[in-house]
């Protein structure tokens, strides 16, 4: 995962829930995935969707956020 940055600048990888439509009980926006934080690139980034407990990508490990899919880049395993 990345954020907006110049250049972007990968903050995190983890995994997309793909399908799901809320996060902590909020419909997510078009343009944003559910993705589940599972390691930390850049402790002190901001998370493009701040909620009230998580606002860096450092407080983010293992919890789900809404994320920006123009800042998501996949990648595929076996």
């Amino acid at each position: 995962m990345y954020i907006e940055a110049n250049p972007a600048r990968l903050v995190a990888l983890g995994r997309l829930y793909e399908g799901s439509t809320i996060v902590h009980n909020t419909p997510l926006l078009p343009g944003q995935v559910k993705v589940g934080v599972e390691e930390v690139k850049d402790p002190d980034a901001p998370v493009p969707v701040p909620t009230d407990e998580v606002s860096l990508v450092g407080q983010a490990i293992h919890t789900f956020l809404a994320w920006s899919t123009l800042t998501i880049c996949f990648f595929f395993f076996n």
